[in-house]
């Protein structure tokens, strides 16, 4: 079974409902006027994309022992091709990244936009949470950002994620407090929906054609060879879109016609994300006053209960109100379309 990766995620909380312990707790207690040091927590060095995930094995193990094996066996085999995959459709993504220092500008915007809430000290961008540990003192007060940016599972969206917290670190585990957290969500402009163009099909025939020729005379001459070789045209011409189609198109989309607007959009989401945060840090409202007035927009699963908190003409923002994303803020385009729903 195919799953999208964050749905995956949060599910399991989704339905335990208000039992699950919310994204968000609010910053209470004012801050002294001491310095607090930033960790920027960002464990990858370029632009990720999210992939489909094969589940079977949890089936399989219904056969015993070795069915659980075989079922993670073929799993694992499927992620890794999947992984590949989507590694092999950001080659030239990457490359219009080059001059993008995600690392540099997210430094830069928690100084300009968390300066006044935090009183920042130093802030260090780090890629493991072993490296904040090996660097935090007993008795520090410190912030943490941790940081990913991805494409959707479509190659269509870009998102950027990032879990806010502010903590005092004791000696042990449980000697250590939580100030404040909550986690955020930027979803940028979606490309268009991707369709099969009669240029793609005929391109799509004419390599299927010229695969076929290139065999040898006794390769041509099977009827097996041949029938597979209409079967493969049908399909061809088929203008319904699998994944690995899609992905493709939506590739090929940013790095011709769309060429740039990834940088821009990754670039903006930044600065948009920290405004989201500032104005967070200052919300003190508890989540569990959301809930009752929490609402399933339109299209959307019966679990996404949330509340606009802001819209203008380009953005909206709204707010998860249930389970375990309670209080979670989410940023997406102020577009109304049946075809691309982002945050979920």
């Amino acid at each position: 079974m195919l799953i999208r990766i964050i749905p995956a995620i949060f599910i399991a909380f989704l339905v335990s409902g208000c039992t699950a312990t919310p994204a968000k707790q609010p910053l209470n207690a004012p801050l002294t006027n001491k310095s607090i040091n930033v960790y920027s927590l960002i464990s990858q060095d370029e632009i990720e994309a999210l992939y489909p995930i094969s589940n079977n094995s949890a089936v399989s193990a219904q056969f015993g022992l070795i069915g659980a094996l075989v079922g993670g066996a073929i799993d694992s085999s499927i992620n890794q091709s999947n992984a590949e995959k989507a590694n092999d459709s950001l080659v030239e993504i990457r490359n219009q990244l080059l001059d993008l220092d995600f690392d540099l500008l997210f430094e830069e915007e928690i100084r300009k936009k968390l300066d006044d809430q935090v009183h920042i000290g130093s802030i260090t961008t780090i890629k493991s949470i072993d490296e904040l540990k090996n660097r935090l003192e007993v008795g520090e007060s410190y912030l943490l950002l941790s940081t990913n940016y991805k494409l959707d599972i479509d190659f269509r969206t870009p998102l950027i994620e990032t879990a806010v917290t502010l903590s005092e670190h004791g000696k042990t585990k449980k000697s250590s407090k939580t100030l404040y957290k909550n986690s955020f969500t930027y979803f940028g402009t979606s490309l268009p929906l991707a369709i099969k163009s009669q240029a793609d099909i005929d391109k799509e025939i004419t390599e299927l054609n010229e695969k076929f020729t290139s065999k040898s005379d006794a390769y041509q001459s099977s009827h097996k060879n041949k029938m597979r070789l209409r079967k493969q045209i049908r399909k061809a011409k088929n203008t319904s879109l699998d994944h690995d189609q899609s992905v493709d198109i939506a590739a090929r989309a940013w790095n011709q016609e769309y060429k740039g607007t990834l940088n821009k959009g990754l670039r903006s989401g930044i600065q948009d994300l920290f405004s989201i945060i500032e104005t967070d840090i200052e919300d003190r409202t508890d989540p569990k006053q959301y809930e009752k007035i929490g609402t399933t927009p339109s299209g959307y699963p019966n679990y996404h209960k949330s509340i606009l908190v802001s819209e203008s003409d380009s953005r909206k923002i709204i707010r998860f109100t249930s389970g375990a994303r309670a209080g979670a803020l989410c940023s997406m385009p102020n577009t109304e379309s049946d075809i691309k729903v982002v945050c979920i």
